[in-house]
């Protein structure tokens, strides 16, 4: 979410989320489905060996006074994609919110509080400290600001947060979160935070919400206060039909995680439960029971920086015109020269990181359009990565991170090859900017890039964007501003337009992958179509019409041998390259 500022641009996404949250509904959708008779998996044979896995996976989690128990779900790979590997997910399905059993053999109970900071609810998990219960950690971290979390690990070395348990409310999208995964890996582009698909129980929850809300009004985060009572209405309609106060069930001082006094309630305003639209929400956020909320579990990468190059460098009053007008790297995607010319030669030290930003921004502009997002400038992030040439001539890359434990390793301990990448890194190794993409639940809002028409140019105003935000003619005949794209990621967006466009079977293949896997509600889907002719349509025709580079590619351009995709080659443009 922003940092330091209201969501998006705020008139629009919050109000009108708000809206549609508590009362209206907004849009017909059918239930979203978890993924039904599909074995749990118990990952430890009875021999203690941990047998291969393969997505789709299935883990239980128990609760303790619940005879149900919580679901976390490795998604189905998306077609014809390349994944590092299934052990970051794998790991994110050991988090427990409980000091409970699990299916999954390496099973880690972790401290939970509400998100408090910025514009969307949320429980997030932190890493238990040694000398806490879970009592403790709740009441004295769970009230800290972001900001006061960050001092007391600074001084302290914890709250560490591992990550963060969201669900559909106003203005986050469980759709968005995944869909930004599995795309951005099949385009191989942009770093994306590994998620699962996870449902905890709506007394949790409520829990949290509760606290949350409490919080909110403590810390003065308006936004916060608003969507935590909105939570709080919706699960408490769902479990006991409409009500006008919060149950005294729920207002002993045992409840909301211990925090909220029980004198909070006094007051009609906060013990006041709205009306809400169950049959709009439900669907949206409640396995068919009402038992438990479904949503996305995530993991908090760490260690990540603001990458003040990409979002812009000078502030304006509109956080897309500081990305026009100083984004470093869109600058030079507008230019139509060809890339070598852009970047003047192939020394990996003087210009490796604007084509790396260059790369990384066109693939963040795509998935930026696909997927409707609102909250994106200001909210791009960067690891430092080191760039090197193994003896085949190769530009390869390794994490800082994973580059430093190589260091702390004996010589001893290191493979022949890991060897080689320490002695290359240490005498020829660049370091790089790499984007990182950690926000990505604000999807299904208000489409920024498609708005201010930051690929292409269709000559619609702004200003009127709801009258046009749905038609796909215009951008037959726009005029393209990005002029510089990823072979890989041109390559992706032919074959999806194909998949979910073209081919009959692929057709039903990818309704059926986005809407139960991927967990897109039906008008989430809807637009994401609509987004994928569009954009389809800016890039092929302008591919074409030979007004398109597809030039933006690190591993080719610094190779020893470089080769080049060019637009007028037959067959290019239909993908076949």
């Amino acid at each position: 979410m922003l940092k330091g500022s209201s969501r998006g641009s705020l008139s629009y996404g919050i109000i009108w989320g708000v809206f549609c949250f508590i009362q209206l509904g907004c849009a017909e959708d059918s239930q979203v489905k978890l993924r039904a008779n599909l074995p749990v998996v118990d990952v430890e044979s009875p021999q203690g060996a941990q047998p291969e896995l393969v997505a789709p996976a299935t883990f239980e989690i128990e609760v303790p006074g619940k005879t149900n128990t919580e679901k976390c779900m490795v998604t189905e790979r998306f077609p014809e994609t390349t994944y590092s590997s299934l052990k970051d997910e794998v790991k994110l399905c050991g988090y427990n919110l409980y000091s409970t059993g699990s299916s999954q053999a390496k099973n880690k109970v972790l401290y939970n509080c509400p998100k408090v900071h910025n514009t969307s609810i949320a429980i997030e998990l932190y890493k238990k400290p040694a000398d806490m219960s879970l009592a403790q950690f709740q009441k004295t971290i769970c009230p800290l600001s972001k900001g006061g979390k960050v001092r007391l690990k600074a001084s302290s070395g914890h709250p560490n947060k591992e990550a963060k348990f969201k669900f559909n409310s106003s203005g986050v999208s469980t759709g968005s979160t995944l869909g930004y995964y599995h795309l951005a890996n099949f385009f191989e582009s942009v770093l994306v935070p590994p998620v699962v698909v996870r449902t905890v129980d709506v007394d949790t929850v409520l829990d949290h919400s509760l606290a949350g809300r409490y919080l909110a009004k403590t810390l003065k985060n308006p936004y916060l206060d608003r969507y935590y009572a909105a939570q709080i209405s919706l699960l408490v309609t769902a479990k006991h039909g409409p009500q006008q106060r919060v149950p005294a069930q729920y207002t002993s001082s045992n409840r909301g995680l211990g925090i909220v006094p029980s004198s909070y309630y006094a007051t009609a305003e906060n013990s006041r439960v709205a009306p809400i639209n169950l049959n709009y929400w439900a669907p949206r956020q409640l396995i068919s029971d009402r038992t438990q909320v479904y949503g996305v579990l995530a993991a908090n990468p760490g260690g990540e920086s603001n990458y003040t190059e990409a979002s812009g460098t000078k502030s304006e009053k509109l956080r897309v015109d500081r990305f026009r007008k100083s984004s470093v790297f869109y600058l030079a995607l507008k230019d139509s020269r060809p890339i070598d010319q852009i970047l003047g030669g192939r020394d990996l030290k003087s210009v490796g990181q604007m084509l790396q930003g260059m790369q990384d921004v066109s693939a963040m502009l795509v998935l930026d359009f696909l997927f409707d997002q609102s909250d994106r400038i200001g909210n791009i992030h960067y690891y430092k990565h080191h760039f090197y040439k193994d003896s085949k001539g190769q530009l390869k890359s390794i994490s800082d991170k994973k580059f430093k434990n190589l260091l702390k390793m004996n010589s001893a301990e290191l493979s022949s090859h890991d060897k080689e990448i320490v002695e290359t890194v240490k005498n020829s190794g660049v370091p790089l900017k790499v984007m990182l993409l950690k926000d990505n639940d604000g999807g299904f809002d208000l489409n920024m890039v498609k708005k201010y028409q930051l690929i292409a140019n269709i000559h619609r105003d702004p200003s009127q964007y709801a009258n046009w935000r749905n038609q796909t003619e215009p951008y037959l005949e726009s005029d393209l501003i990005v002029r510089h794209f990823s072979p890989s990621v041109y390559k992706g967006i032919v074959k999806l337009y194909r998949w979910v466009l073209e081919d009959p079977q692929m057709i039903v293949k990818m309704s059926d992958y986005f809407i139960n896997e991927l967990r897109f509600t039906n008008g989430e889907y809807e637009t994401f179509k609509t987004n994928l002719l569009s954009l389809y349509r800016i890039l092929y025709s302008h591919c074409k019409s030979g007004r398109l580079h597809l030039d933006l590619d690190m591993k080719n351009y610094f190779s020893s041998k470089p080769k080049q995709v060019l637009a007028a080659t037959p067959g290019v443009c239909d993908g076949r390259f």
